[in-house]
Formats: structure tokens, C-alpha cells, sequence
């Protein structure tokens, strides 16, 4: 084994779609990255544990200093918007507020899920993103096998707001994230969240008419949207072992660190 792989760190991410898991392995080598592999591992209906098992097995040849990032699509996860409220400043109050917000929109037990809330900022709404107790205790352990040290496990929507937030909270306009038969639609107005809609199956094939500003598209599709519609791409910038016109699959794993 050479020195630069004992002295490199790996930053595994993967997207949990609805139907496969889309892996890349970033190496960290003397202040240096690159995306060394990217994988796919694709799985049905109720059979997700044998697409984990393969993809614990392809982590294994990793470095031994490893960490991994979730990033879970829509199929996985809730969007809301939380109302401002003084009482956010408070997070004990704020996140009873976002519980009963949930229950009230999604008709489910709160105190199943964990919660994720993006950068507040006071007078405005605050987009909230969260995934069920069970799914979280299954990437958690799951990462424990694979022995990597769980950096992060967070919603494709709170990811690309975070990744492009200089872009988004500078203007008014709609973000369109489209991930495969999904599509979630953030009308905005600066940092103020108005609204969230998320939609599926044939309202996926059209963009949503902007009620002011632009529309901006992040989607891991390798098809532009019809050229007729107003809008403008958002895109991960071609370097470092990802290169955009071939690797959109791995759009929203590679969303952080790029």
C-alpha cells in the first residue's frame, strides 16, 4: 500500500433514489479531491437490503479513514414550510412548532421522524425537511457496518437550497428540482420560502410558470427540459472526475462537495 493511500481520507456520498443508490467515493489526499469512483446499484420494491449489502461491499475498498453522506430523495422524505414566528429563536419551541406543523400536513406522528431545518433568518419562513426514525436507524446502521463515520444524512431539497443559496436568496423566482418521476417546486422570494409542492408521474414533464422572477432547474436528468420554457439550469461545475454531460445520475450525491 503506497502513502498516498494511507495518507488519503474518503468522503463517500450517496443518493438514495427511489429505485437504486447512487454512490461516489471522494478521496482527500494532502489538501487535494477528486471523485475517484462512482456506482450505481439499482433495486425494486422491498428490496433495498440487497443493494445496501453491495454497496457496503464496494465502500470496503475505500481508504480506512471513511465517511459517508446520505443524501435521500423525495420518495424518502417530507418538505414543509415553517411560518416565522418570534418564538423560532427558541429551538425547543421551534421544533414543537414544526411537530404539530407536520402532523397537520401529513396526518402522520411526528415523534417518528427526524427533522432538519435550513438557515434561519428572522421575518421569513423556514423550509424544513425530515425522514422517518426508522429510515435514519437504518442508514446509521448501516454505516456502522460499512465502518464509516456518518458525517451527514440529509434531503435532496435542503441540499440543492444549500448548495446554491448565493444564487436563490439573491432573487425572486421558483427552484425546480426534478429527480426522476419527482419534481419539488420552491417558490421564493429571496430567503423567504412562500411555498413547496412536490409533484410525481406526468406533472413532471412540464416546468411550473413563474409567478415572478426566474425559474432555476436542478435535476439529475441527462435530457434538458423543452427548450420553449423560460428557465435556467443550475449545474455542478465540470472537474475534479466529474464531468456534467455524463454524470448527471450522480447530480444530487455530488451536490455538496462541488
Amino acid at each position: 500500500m503506497d502513502i498516498a493511500h494511507l495518507l488519503s481520507r474518503s468522503e463517500i456520498r450517496v443518493h438514495l433514489a427511489e429505485d437504486a443508490l447512487i454512490a461516489c467515493d471522494i478521496r482527500r489526499t494532502m489538501g487535494a479531491s477528486r471523485v475517484a469512483r462512482k456506482a450505481t446499484f439499482d433495486f425494486k420494491l422491498a428490496g433495498r437490503a440487497g443493494a445496501m449489502e453491495a454497496l457496503a461491499r464496494w465502500i470496503a475498498t475505500a481508504p480506512a479513514r471513511r465517511s459517508i453522506v446520505w443524501v435521500v430523495g423525495p420518495a424518502d422524505a417530507h418538505y414543509f414550510v415553517l411560518p416565522w414566528s418570534p418564538a423560532c429563536i427558541d429551538r425547543a419551541l421551534r421544533d414543537a412548532y414544526a411537530r404539530e406543523r407536520f402532523e397537520e400536513l401529513f396526518e402522520r406522528d411526528a415523534l417518528q421522524c427526524k427533522f432538519w431545518f435550513s438557515k434561519q433568518t428572522a421575518g421569513t419562513g423556514q423550509l424544513v425537511s425530515c425522514i422517518s426514525n426508522e429510515l435514519h436507524a437504518e442508514l446509521a446502521a448501516h454505516a456502522e457496518r460499512a465502518r464509516c463515520e456518518l458525517e451527514g444524512i440529509k434531503p435532496t431539497l435542503s441540499t440543492v437550497w444549500d448548495r446554491f443559496r448565493d444564487i436563490l436568496e439573491g432573487e425572486q423566482g421558483t427552484l425546480c428540482v426534478i429527480e426522476g418521476d419527482q419534481q419539488a417546486i420552491v417558490r421564493h422570494d429571496g430567503t423567504y420560502i412562500e411555498q413547496i409542492t412536490v409533484k410525481s408521474g406526468k406533472d413532471v414533464k412540464t416546468l411550473p410558470t413563474a409567478r415572478h422572477g426566474k425559474v432555476r432547474l436542478f435535476s439529475n436528468r441527462s435530457t434538458r427540459m423543452p427548450a420553449a420554457r423560460d428557465y435556467a439550469e443550475l449545474n455542478l461545475p465540470t472537474n475534479r472526475g466529474f464531468v456534467a454531460t455524463n454524470d448527471s445520475a450522480y447530480s444530487f450525491a455530488l451536490c455538496g462537495p462541488l
